[in-house]
């Protein structure tokens, strides 16, 4: 604690000597970690071999949280390994299964279990003979063709069926 005796003695000079240039202290600008970590200190009152023991308790928590996480890397990479090999696993049992169904299904193994259930293959008699059909493969597709008679001529023979000569040709028929 300085008095106010004390600093009119340093602005005066020492026993009425003639006034001595005073110093200005001139303050540093601190940073905002620099002056959030004297406070800390001051609060806590941590001294240099606390700041050492944080700092070690600091690096040893990294060090847990790098173990952990490449202990689960690990373990991960296990499981994908266990997984992979029962994936190849199951493959090769699948194509076995197929190989089993496919020889299951083949016309000797059958043939074979039928013989073993007491069926027997016959051989067949005859096959029905078919009969020959009369069509004219040639003939045009579609209704006959119309009548290509000349108009009169048509006309003309209507006219003579009418007066008779064709019951004339019927009578001399029946």
């Amino acid at each position: 604690m300085t008095s106010t005796r004390i600093l009119t003695r340093r602005r005066l000079g020492t026993l009425g000597a003639p006034h001595a240039p005073v110093r200005v202290r001139q303050r540093r600008a601190r940073g905002f970690v620099q002056v959030a970590s004297i406070a800390a200190s001051e609060r806590l009152r941590i001294s240099t071999f606390g700041h050492a023991y944080v700092g070690l308790g600091l690096v040893l928590v990294g060090i847990l949280f790098y173990l952990a996480l490449a202990a689960q890397v690990t373990q991960a990479s296990y499981d994908i390994t266990h997984l992979q090999d029962q994936q190849r696993q199951l493959i090769a049992e699948q194509d076995q299964l197929r190989y089993q169904e496919a020889t299951l299904h083949a016309p000797a193994q059958v043939e074979q279990q039928a013989v073993q259930s007491g069926m027997q293959r016959t051989v067949p008699v005859t096959y029905v003979a078919g009969q020959p059909i009369a069509i004219d493969l040639q003939a045009p597709i579609g209704a006959p063709p119309t009548d290509s008679t000349p108009l009169w001529e048509r006309a003309l023979a209507v006219l003579v069926n009418r007066l008779g000569v064709a019951r004339d040709a019927m009578a001399a028929t029946h």
